[in-house]
């Protein structure tokens, strides 16, 4: 098996491209773009318009970065597609595809997150009216907003209205999303490159879909469940994941990772396939959040009246949030007061043993706060605000929570995984994820420290430069476009 190594750096190219911002028009300018030139670049856009009302974060961040970027990128050289299942081909976005992503939905209903019953439901029907094309998460998300909660008699209540309202307009609105399906039409095989943002959203179609076109690039933000099958959601759901990789890695793409350490993950897969000449590199996170704070006022809007840790992750095994409700036990125990433990993040799997460990101690509500997902205004907040950060994972490909308290100059206390450290350019104090000890002594450190706390943030202010996201698609772009035309592509690195 012969690997090729990337050999040069992304360079001037990149620091002339525009910055990235979503877009708010209508679908004018789009069309403006694409009449400037042919793309030869084709971004997926399946997984961020299947997935709706959970806040972009971690990977899902990564999917909508890049297709915010493909929707406005300037010379036509890239767009958006979207795979067909059914026809089993790569399409053109119709114009009720691109009016969703341009119109960013998933933030809008966060805002009204704590608004009343009356002006949700409103709302949530005002959504559906203007697109009928959205998919039955958009039930769910609103009957959770509606009722509070995702079970019960009133969460099925609301899904059930939500969804026979979204039916209703959808069969209203079927001759005009008939006429958009046949004007989208199909991605010429030969044309370009595909860039699968989330393979893993394409599940057992993976295989078809590299078929049906000539090169294909992908964005490998992990292989976790290949290595570490026992934190993954089951058995069956680790045997998907490999199979389906290794269908992709034999259609030999052009592989980009989101770190060095996810880099490897993908070398030491392919020791055990046969992936013939597979390139495999690295490009540079772009700091997302921090651009979407920098857009908005820049003045925080949260004053917290007590000092707070904050953790921002899906709550599951892999996450390690039960080290961290053994510590605040441990300080409990001791006397010791810590700062409230502020976790942000859905709940997942595995969160069994976790959720025993909350029962038997109940006097950790007082000290613990699951605020559940929240939108990049409030995430933005906590950052700002919070005394430091924890990240006890065991296992991450990039680890988005520790690079952003980064971003925002917040000291972040990390487990010693490879990726946490690439995150945090090896600056924070990192500690392993099975020593109780050693982050009860580190967290209490951090707590009671200022100067310790203050020379961390010197520290990063030093040495810490965001990546524009402008840089970070510039560098994909480039190295793509070059790719697809000398069958050749340069290193990406941060």
């Amino acid at each position: 098996m012969r690997r090729r190594d990337f050999i040069s750096s992304f360079g001037s190219a990149a620091v002339a491209w525009p910055p990235v911002v979503r877009a708010r028009q209508p679908s004018t300018p789009w069309q403006a773009r694409v009449d400037n030139g042919k793309p030869s670049l084709f971004v997926d856009a399946t997984g961020v318009l299947a997935s709706f009302g959970s806040p972009p974060t971690g990977i899902p961040r990564v999917e909508r970065f890049l297709i915010d970027a493909a929707l406005s990128d300037p010379d036509g050289k890239v767009t958006g597609v979207r795979y067909d299942r059914r026809r089993r081909r790569f399409r053109e976005l119709n114009a009720f595809e691109r009016k969703q992503l341009l119109s960013d939905l998933d933030l809008t209903c966060c805002e009204f997150r704590n608004s009343s019953v009356a002006m949700i439901v409103a709302r949530a029907m005002q959504i559906i009216r203007e697109n009928p094309a959205i998919g039955r998460d958009a039930d769910r998300h609103f009957g959770n907003l509606a009722a509070g909660c995702r079970s019960g008699l009133a969460y099925s209540a609301f899904k059930t209205l939500f969804r026979v309202y979204r039916i209703y307009r959808k069969v209203i609105a079927a001759p005009r999303l008939f006429l958009a399906s046949r004007q989208a039409r199909d991605i010429d095989a030969g044309a370009g490159m595909v860039l699968l943002s989330n393979p893993t959203v394409l599940g057992k179609f993976v295989g078809n879909a590299v078929k049906t076109t000539k090169r294909t690039a992908v964005i490998c933000h992990d292989l976790i469940p290949m290595i570490r099958p026992d934190l993954t959601i089951d058995a069956a759901h680790a045997r998907r994941f490999s199979t389906n990789f290794a269908k992709l890695f034999r259609s030999r793409p052009v592989v980009l990772c989101t770190s060095q350490a996810a880099v490897g993950m993908v070398n030491d897969a392919l020791r055990n396939m046969p992936a013939g000449d597979l390139r495999v590199a690295r490009f540079p996170m772009p700091s997302v959040l921090l651009e979407h704070a920098e857009r908005r006022d820049g003045a925080s809007k949260r004053h917290a009246t007590k000092p707070f840790v904050f953790y921002c992750s899906t709550i599951e095994a892999r996450k390690n949030h039960l080290l961290l409700a053994q510590v605040w036990q441990k300080s409990q125990a001791e006397g010791v007061v810590l700062p409230k433990l502020v976790c942000a993040g859905k709940w997942g799997w595995g969160v069994d043993e976790l959720l025993e460990f909350l029962a038997r101690h109940p006097t950790l509500a007082s000290s613990i706060d699951f605020v559940g997902p929240i939108g990049d205004d409030e995430l933005v907040e906590y950052y700002r605000t919070a005394l430091f950060g924890v990240v006890p994972s065991r296992i991450e490909g990039w680890g988005y929570c520790a690079s952003e308290c980064l971003d925002f100059g917040l000291p972040v206390i990390i487990a010693t995984d490879p990726a946490l450290r690439e995150a945090t350019r090896g600056m924070m104090p990192a500690i392993d994820p099975d020593d109780v000890d050693g982050w009860y002594t580190e967290i209490r450190r951090m707590t009671e420290d200022e100067s310790y706390r203050l020379s961390l943030r010197e520290q990063i202010a030093a040495k810490h430069r965001p990546t524009p996201s402008a840089v970070s698609f510039a560098a994909i772009k480039k190295a793509l476009l070059d790719s697809h035309a000398s069958d050749a592509a340069p290193f990406l690195s941060r």
